[in-house]
């Protein structure tokens, strides 16, 4: 594993397009830390607010429905067009209530086109699939179906992009929501002194044919369910809740990605490592790294390398973060590893 880019700005999210256009997330997490949100990286190699405009520039008390807020997820899917979740409202730990507060309209989905920042549409949901504390985390793609974790309330959202329909399906149901496993250490008190409480269903990933939808909470467990199930409007929560199948009792993970052989690969925070798990069961470190503190939501490029973003500064300068990039074998210790998903 080596250092592919440092940045000036803290990084939960990387994403490539096809042709290796590099793009980051990097969320408003301290009052006292500017930052663009989305960043590009350049044919010169710097690191540029992505789309330049005002997009990048909101500020606690500024008008948040045309503006990224809090972008918790940043992912490009085979259109290689740059698809972000905005959670619209900022940390109330660390912020105020009043500039923590969820304007109307903030909370949405952006999607842009990778060349010239142009915003190809915004997704945003009324309050009957986004209910009061609800909070978008992430989303994954299998044609023209998007399917978002919410990680407030908990609960997984299907919206059709041909048809423009959208559920809302196990809501708050114990099966979205986080376990009672005590987050590690190392998050303890990073929320303006307060202890971290971890999100509820926030990782999810679909597999290559699109039939199964896995989500945890990061303290897990693990859960998948065919997407056939959770798209039948014929069946109750409580029906669908008796299809979920508990996979694996994932430790801490911070993020995760999938690969094209069904591998989950965990971003996981006490123990330094991305760790993968196979649809046969196997378990395995992949990559230990003691610079590995806080690994968020990695990404797996066309051309078969992992890129981890990494939300704790550099030991080496206090001042950078970085997205560390590490090649995947054909196989690790007896497990098969893949590429990227396809999602058309």
């Amino acid at each position: 594993m080596k250092i592919f880019i440092r940045s000036p700005w803290m990084v939960n999210q990387v994403a490539l397009t096809s042709k290796n256009q590099v793009f980051l997330g990097a969320p408003r997490y301290a009052r006292n830390k500017s930052t663009p949100s989305l960043v590009r990286q350049e044919k010169d190699g710097s690191l540029k607010p992505f789309p330049g405009n005002q997009w990048n520039e909101w500020q606690p008390g500024k008008d948040a429905a045309n503006a990224f807020v809090y972008l918790n997820s940043v992912h490009i899917f085979d259109d290689d067009t740059v698809w972000c979740v905005d959670q619209g409202s900022l940390n109330p730990g660390v912020f105020s209530a009043q500039e923590a507060t969820l304007q109307p309209g903030a909370q949405k989905i952006i999607r842009l086109e990778p060349d010239t920042g142009e915003i190809i549409n915004i997704i945003r949901f009324d309050n009957t699939i986004l209910p009061p504390g609800a909070q978008m985390n992430d989303l994954r793609l299998h044609q023209s179906v998007l399917y978002i974790s919410d990680s407030g309330v908990g609960a997984i959202i299907i919206h059709d992009l041909q048809t423009g329909k959208t559920l809302r399906r196990l809501s708050g149901m114990a099966v979205v929501r986080a376990s009672d496993k005590k987050p590690p250490s190392i998050l303890d008190h990073i929320k303006g002194g307060k202890s971290f409480n971890p999100p509820q269903s926030d990782l999810i990933e679909i597999t290559q044919d699109g039939k199964w939808l896995y989500w945890a909470s990061p303290t897990g467990p693990l859960y998948r369910a065919e997407t056939r199930f959770l798209r039948d409007e014929s069946l109750s929560d409580a029906q669908l809740a008796a299809k979920v199948e508990k996979v694996f009792d994932n430790n801490f993970s911070g993020g995760c990605c999938m690969d094209s052989q069904g591998n989950v690969y965990f971003s996981e925070t006490a123990r330094h490592v991305i760790s993968v798990y196979s649809p046969s069961g196997q378990y395995r470190t992949l990559v230990e790294d003691p610079r590995l503190n806080r690994p968020d939501g990695t990404f797996i490029s066309k051309d078969r390398k992992l890129y981890i973003p990494e939300k704790v500064p550099l030991p080496d300068d206090r001042n950078s973060w970085a997205v560390f990039v590490a090649d995947l074998p054909g196989t690790w210790q007896g497990i098969p590893l893949g590429g990227a998903v396809a999602s058309q």
